[in-house]
């Protein structure tokens, strides 16, 4: 099973994932040419792609997601809340490419399977996912709030893609609008440095597990603010970076690197 992050953060999101006969994406948040270049950057082919799995219908999630679809007769996967909230920004699509799964509702797609879970954001009705092959891989972005279900649904993952949106100094500090800062905070908003060390101390069963930080805020985090944090937080609960588990914050707008799990 292989994974990469092709592009992470509020200037677009994708993120890809092959196991067997099944490549898939999932969000396609750059312009169709982007997403195609970055691609060929790791040497898969767009045309080699069966399928877009959508989170939500923000456009760094979605801006490349219609003309892929359109361009290339990919399928496009996601809750018929979202897809409706997209239709905006992706323009039509072929309804005969476009299948609606429910959110706590796991199934087979080719080679994986899958399972939606509901997130907590400002948006219709987001979705993290939990991808199985041989491996399990777990996406958490765009959540303002991690329960219990996330949590039980994520646990024992081989690779967990986790959303270590903001330092929460630095957005207090910062030039945001108090409005807008409240969003980020709030249960619908975005998650911090701290709340991915605490989930990380908690699911972290010192497997060699792959953590990716993922959609860091360019005006109020920093990779190696992030990165640190998490490390010195499992630090304290005796759980050791490269040991324990391997670290790697994704990249704004160019490739990680390339896991074969």
């Amino acid at each position: 099973m292989k994974f990469c992050s092709l592009a992470s953060g509020s200037s677009g999101n994708c993120e890809y994932i092959e196991y067997k006969d099944t490549k898939i994406l999932i969000d396609a948040g750059l312009s169709g040419k982007k997403v195609e270049n970055l691609l060929d950057s790791i040497n898969v082919d767009i045309k080699s792609i069966d399928a877009i799995f959508v989170t939500h219908e923000h456009i760094d999630h979605v801006k490349g997601v219609g003309v892929l679809a359109r361009r290339h007769k990919l399928k496009v996967f996601t809750n018929e809340d979202t897809f409706n909230s997209m239709i905006p920004t992706t323009k039509e699509i072929d309804p005969n490419n476009v299948f609606f799964f429910e959110n706590e509702k796991p199934f087979q797609y080719k080679d994986l399977y899958i399972e939606p879970i509901n997130s907590f954001h400002d948006c219709s009705k987001g979705s993290c996912f939990t991808i199985t092959g041989n491996k399990k891989i777990s996406l958490v972005t765009d959540t303002g709030f991690v329960d219990q279900n996330i949590m039980e649904k994520i646990s024992d993952s081989d690779l967990y893609f986790i959303e270590a949106n903001h330092d929460k100094e630095m957005l207090l500090s910062g030039s945001y609008p108090w409005s807008l800062k409240q969003r980020i905070l709030s249960n619908h908003g975005h998650l911090s440095n701290e709340n991915t060390s605490n989930m990380l101390q908690k699911l972290l069963k010192r497997n060699k597990e792959i953590v990716m930080l993922s959609h860091l805020s360019e005006d109020n985090n920093l990779p190696s603010v992030a990165s640190r944090t998490v490390r010195n937080s499992l630090l304290n609960k005796n759980i050791n970076e490269g040991t324990d588990y391997i670290l790697e914050v994704a990249k704004r707008e160019c490739a990680s690197t390339m896991y074969e799990l």
